[in-house]
């Protein structure tokens, strides 16, 4: 029997554009942190599916080995359907002081879902963390992260950021600023400067200011007015809170992406978005953290598989994808009746 071919992601569709924007917090000395008091409750989210459960167990693991033992941490799972085997796998992570709770969300998705354009790379999932503010009313502040994600700093870090009067905090976004073309579509069709635009897969989210600031009417009235496709929740979130947010250093959110590299001590947090992805490709930039933390996971077999299981048919459907998602921002850019040739800074605060 043949060994099988390794997968590489790098050579196809590479970065075309440096990042300039800060990588870590010694490089933006105005950022301010929060003192947190002993004992005090962390509130976390993740949006989740039966997909992206098994990398969601890979960040829980790194969650709870890197972050202080001095805190309190409750863990909400946000999703619209979990197998029940995978479930009970994620609760057996939980503990005294790191509590996790699964949450349907299912019903109020609907309540927007008809306005929803989805397509094969995005999943109702992503929009789930626009309702935490709302179903949530005991927390005033809390962190939202991706399932695709290892955390190798201290998440009370992150959480204690001084958001001050802003709607939330994000470091920019590299899957945006690494390319020409996703550049130019945030410019003509969002409206905003590039170099700004947050990734939403890790904020720190001002709840308080969302729910006194009537944040998901101006997010409904938005999307009853304009349907973005390309970058979807990303693109609302932005523009909604534009001009309203703490620009975080780059190493809470590093990404595979982007051509410069960190070192591990620099390292907060690594997000595997787009389709850089270890589970698939043998040569994805800071792939050894997934498999450290994979390797501690119950669900490790079913990863290996993935990975065993991924081939040349999966590398081509990459392509496809990630050309369309280019053409789309494309047709986007091109078009007369556009979001900011129609609306101009009619949403956010300038």
């Amino acid at each position: 029997m043949s060994e099988k071919k390794c997968m590489k992601r790098r050579g196809w569709n590479e970065a075309d554009v440096r990042i300039l924007t800060p990588q870590t917090e010694k490089d933006n000395p105005s950022l301010r942190h929060e003192k947190l008091g002993k004992g005090q409750v962390i509130p976390l989210f993740f949006a989740t599916d039966n997909n992206y459960l098994p990398f969601m167990s890979i960040a829980l693991k790194s969650l709870r080995e890197n972050s202080s033992k001095e805190y309190r941490y409750e863990i909400h799972v946000l999703h619209s359907g979990i197998q029940k085997d995978y479930m009970e796998m994620i609760l057996r992570q939980s503990e005294e002081n790191f509590e996790i709770s699964f949450v349907d969300v299912t019903e109020r998705l609907q309540t927007i879902k008809e306005f929803l354009h989805m397509r094969d790379y995005y999943t109702a999932t992503t929009y789930f963390r626009i309702f935490i503010a709302g179903m949530f009313p005991q927390y005033d502040k809390a962190l939202y992260l991706d399932s695709d994600t290892v955390i190798l700093g201290d998440i009370t870090e992150l959480y204690s950021f001084d958001l001050g009067n802003n709607l939330l905090a994000g470091a920019p976004c590299e899957g945006v600023n690494s390319f020409q073309i996703y550049k130019d579509y945030v410019t003509k069709v969002d409206g905003l400067n590039p170099d700004y635009f947050f990734n939403a897969g890790v904020v720190l989210m001002n709840l308080k200011a969302f729910r006194d600031e009537n944040f998901y009417e101006q997010f409904a009235d938005l999307l009853k007015k304009y349907k973005f496709t390309v970058i979807q929740d990303e693109d609302y979130l932005n523009v909604l809170c534009q001009d309203r947010v703490l620009q975080l250093p780059r190493a809470w959110n590093k990404t595979p992406v982007a051509p410069d590299y960190m070192p591990r001590e620099d390292l907060r947090l690594v997000h595997y978005l787009m389709s850089w992805k270890p589970w698939c490709y043998d040569d994805i930039p800071y792939q050894e953290y997934f498999w450290e933390y994979a390797e501690k996971t119950e669900f490790y077999g079913i990863i290996k598989a993935m990975k065993d299981s991924f081939d040349e048919t999966g590398v081509e459907q990459g392509k496809a994808q990630e050309a369309s998602l280019k053409a789309l921002a494309q047709s986007e850019i091109d078009r007369v009746d556009g979001y900011f040739k129609v609306y101009g800074k009619r949403y956010g605060n300038v």
